[in-house]
């Protein structure tokens, strides 16, 4: 008669207070620690990313299964609430992440808001049905249509009052005057040009190679290659690798490329999956279907969700300009493949009329 077989279960040490814990398992029976189901390192319930493997969690809204902001108080899609926040502040009228309604756009759920009162919009919403707040309006220098909110231009440079530097009182667009006191509101440049060189000033010499990878012609001291990202050593021109800070033929110093935030310009690491400034996600995943998307993708392979090609936030099919970072968007001219304005009615090169 065979001997009937005895189910041995598996277990290991808990990360946290190593006693046994069943192997298929990721909360410690004895302890309630957690652990990564990917590496098992121990982590903390309200970790979003494993610290030894990089691994991200994502939250699911119990009710209808759609993926919910790292933040986030109530479900972006259902509207069900997962805790009620104490936190003095603003918070996102769609999400219920704090925030500052002068943004008019959450750094969470990337949803806009009206910046004076707070209320949800709707991407084809023109003012605010609260409070009546235009909630765009045209740059003066270069026309390109921003949120009511934003305080510098992305086109041109110019900066746009928030605050009456009389009577302080809130500014919204670019009115000249402000609409409460009267007094005449300040309008500048950003960043001012560069001084010219003067006339015997030694000027800088450029030292243009071919990229041993793709053959694109490039200047190997300002960084890698603009269209592979190859790296080349400045000075003997060996090839290098990602990670490396020192030529390993000659030891010259390798360029090193400073990645910003798209959104706040704030400096920020190559691994950065938010920015530490605005909270703008930077992982490069559709923020539909969380699939990776490539590098200027308009809309996600996976999902077909339109996305913004600069910071890959989420945008409709007919928008020109992305509510998070103030990208403009363009198209290739049918007839003459000249990069156009995704609101122009005809091409600048060719004059092709586009249908209406």
């Amino acid at each position: 008669m065979p001997t009937p077989e005895i189910e041995v279960e598996l277990t290991e040490p808990c990360p946290h207070c190593d006693e046994e814990m069943p192997e298929d398992q990721n909360t410690c029976p004895h302890c309630g620690g957690e652990r990564c189901f990917h590496c098992g390192a121990a982590i903390d319930a309200n970790d979003m990313q494993c610290l030894e493997c990089g691994t991200v969690f994502v939250l699911i809204c119990p009710q209808c299964d759609h993926e919910v902001p790292d933040g986030a108080l109530k479900c972006p899609n259902c509207g069900l609430v997962f805790k009620v926040s104490n936190e003095e502040g603003d918070h996102c009228p769609h999400c219920g992440a704090s925030t500052n309604f002068s943004d008019g756009v959450c750094s969470v759920c990337g949803l806009t808001f009206c910046p004076r009162c707070g209320t949800s919009t709707q991407e084809a919403d023109r003012t605010c049905n609260r409070c009546g707040l235009e909630l765009y309006f045209n740059c003066p220098d270069c026309s390109i249509e921003l949120l009511a909110s934003t305080p510098i231009c992305p086109s041109c440079d110019r900066l746009f009052a928030r605050e009456c530097p009389h009577c302080h009182q809130a500014i919204y667009g670019a009115p000249i005057d402000c609409p409460n006191c009267h007094n005449a509101l300040p309008a500048e440049k950003a960043a001012i040009e560069s001084a010219k060189p003067r006339v015997g000033s030694i000027l800088t010499t450029y030292n243009l190679i071919d990229c041993p990878n793709c053959k694109t012609r490039f200047e190997p001291t300002s960084g890698p290659c603009p269209n592979c990202g190859t790296i080349i050593c400045p000075k003997c021109h060996a090839l290098a690798f990602e990670g490396e800070t020192n030529c390993l033929r000659c030891g010259t110093d390798l360029p090193v490329t400073v990645s910003t935030c798209p959104r706040c310009q704030q400096e920020v690491s190559d691994d950065a999956e938010t920015c530490p400034n605005c909270g703008l996600d930077l992982s490069g995943k559709c923020p539909r279907c969380k699939f990776d998307l490539p590098d200027g993708a308009d809309r996600c392979p996976n999902c077909d969700q339109p996305v913004c090609p600069e910071c890959g936030s989420a945008t409709s099919e007919d928008a020109v300009q992305c509510s998070v970072c103030s990208a403009q968007f363009s198209f290739s001219c049918p007839e003459c493949g000249h990069d156009v304005p995704a609101d122009a009615l005809s091409c600048p090169n060719c004059h092709t009329i586009f249908e209406a």
